[in-house]
């Protein structure tokens, strides 16, 4: 790595200009960035701590958001989420790691056969 120290400014313009940091090392200094623009920095491996993220209200937009229809409501189209902690051994842990499981889609197919069965008893 080059001893070119630049601040997380400069880095967001050399990224957003599409061009890589490796020659230069990145030195944060107090000013904040928009939290879209810490994104990118940590998308690109610069860990930039929360303190140094602004968020500006005025620049999101509500619109995008969809309005909830009935229809969605009654055909299923939106899901809830659950969280929950699962004790598993090292060894299937391991394995669930190898196999590179996705524990998401794994827990949801076997709640719902788990419920089908259950309600056609």
């Amino acid at each position: 790595m080059s001893d070119k120290q630049i601040n997380q400014h400069k880095a967001l313009a050399i990224l957003k200009k599409g061009e890589s940091l490796g020659d230069y090392s990145i030195q944060l200094d107090e000013t904040k960035v928009e939290a879209l623009d810490a994104m990118l920095l940590r998308k690109n491996g610069i860990p930039l701590p929360d303190e140094l993220v602004y968020y500006a209200d005025e620049d999101i937009q509500f619109d995008d958001d969809a309005a909830l229809t009935e229809e969605d409501l009654e055909h299923g189209k939106l899901v809830r989420v659950v969280h929950a902690n699962v004790k598993i051994d090292n060894e299937i842990a391991d394995w669930i790691h190898d196999s590179k499981i996705d524990l998401d889609v794994l827990l949801s197919e076997l709640i719902q056969a788990f419920y089908q069965k259950r309600k056609a008893s």
